[in-house]
Formats: C-alpha cells, sequence, structure tokens
C-alpha cells in the first residue's frame, strides 16, 4: 500500500500500471513496473508483487516509511476499451493484478477466467471470490498444464464457460505464452479481433 497527497491527481485507473522507485538500498536505482490491483479510493494505491527475482524478493523485506517515486500511470487496458456490456476478463498467473482492479470497479455483465498451473499459483483468491458474490459476476479457474489434452484454454472451454463470448469485449493480461495460446483460442471461439484487447507481461 502506498500513500501520499493528492493521489487523485495521477487520475489511475483501475487496469493500469506504474513505474515504481523504492527509495532504499537494492531497490532505488531500478523503476518497476506494477499494476494497480485495486481502484485507487482513501488516498492509496495498491500493488501487489510476486517475488520471482532479485529486486521482488527485497519489496517483501520493505518496512512501513519507505518513500516511492511513481511515475505513469500508463497502460490502456481500461474501461475506455470496452465496446459494450458484456465483459470476459481472462488472466494468467500474476496478470491477475491488473483484471482483479477491472473484476471489481467495471459495471456491466462480467466473467472473469483465471488460468493458473495449481490452485496454490492463485493469487487473490479470496478478494476474488468476495467480489464474485458481492457483485454475482462469474468466476471460473482454468488450472492445468497448458500442453496436451488437458490444457484448459481452448476454444471449446472457452464457449462452454462463456457460451455467448463472441459478444464480449476480452481483456486479457499475463505472460508472452499464455497471451498468444489465448488470442488464438478465443479467436477460434469466434472473438473479433477488434475486442480483443491484451497486455502482455514480459
Amino acid at each position: 500500500y502506498v500513500t501520499g497527497e493528492r493521489l487523485d491527481a495521477l487520475r489511475a485507473e483501475p487496469g493500469q500500471f506504474l513505474r515504481w522507485r523504492f527509495l532504499t538500498r537494492g531497490l532505488w536505482r531500478t523503476a518497476l513496473p506494477f499494476s494497480l490491483s485495486a481502484p485507487v479510493r482513501d488516498g492509496m494505491l495498491r500493488i501487489t508483487v510476486r517475488a520471482v527475482g532479485g529486486h521482488t524478493r527485497r519489496i517483501r523485506r520493505l518496512r512501513p516509511g519507505v518513500r516511492v517515486i511513481a511515475t505513469g500511470p500508463f497502460g490502456a487496458l481500461t474501461a475506455h476499451r470496452r465496446r459494450g456490456h458484456r465483459v470476459l476478463l481472462l488472466a494468467g498467473g500474476i496478470g491477475i493484478t491488473p483484471l482483479r482492479a477491472l473484476f471489481e470497479s467495471l459495471p456491466g455483465e462480467i466473467t472473469l477466467l483465471y488460468r493458473a498451473s495449481t490452485e496454490d499459483a492463485l493469487v487473490l483468491r479470496t478478494e476474488l471470490e468476495e467480489i464474485a458474490g458481492r457483485r454475482r459476476a462469474r468466476l471460473h479457474y482454468l488450472l492445468g498444464g497448458s500442453r496436451g489434452p488437458g490444457d484448459p484454454l481452448t476454444a471449446a472451454r472457452l464457449r462452454e464457460l462463456v457460451p455467448d463470448i463472441a459478444r464480449h469485449d476480452v481483456f486479457l493480461c499475463g505472460s508472452p505464452g499464455m497471451a498468444t495460446a489465448s488470442i488464438r483460442a478465443l479467436r477460434q471461439a469466434g472473438v473479433p479481433a477488434r475486442r480483443i484487447h491484451a497486455e502482455v507481461f514480459t
């Protein structure tokens, strides 16, 4: 959680990211891109970081009071991209962070599909289920490997979970491999390319 004065002047929207520079030893030289994992509220920004390298592991050791320089916001994976009432959010791994913020804030009919290898790899699960229950949105987990007959991310599976998928705007966020596979499956399922809005974590 990051607090500050006049954070509303940033005009940061759900789905966007900022570049964060934590002014502490081992981190201050590097601006790290992290998406907002919740809508901005009460003068507070929130990010959710998965420890995958040296810099992200150091973030786990931060203590309250560390100053932060944040530049941005960046990214166009926002509510302005939608064209209709129905929205499908398709997340892979830590790509759930910007989509979790959209899941809470986007109006209309929302379905969230969250792709992960195992149940243990699901991030923010309790929050997602609370949001789904509160707003009566659909939430499905696509668990399993990405190769072979058990791949849960196929055109047939997408049509089964979202029967009118071709009439949805799709917001997609994940790794390059997941994004490529997802776009292929979405196009095979009948979603027009103009309705697919993707952000790739590299």
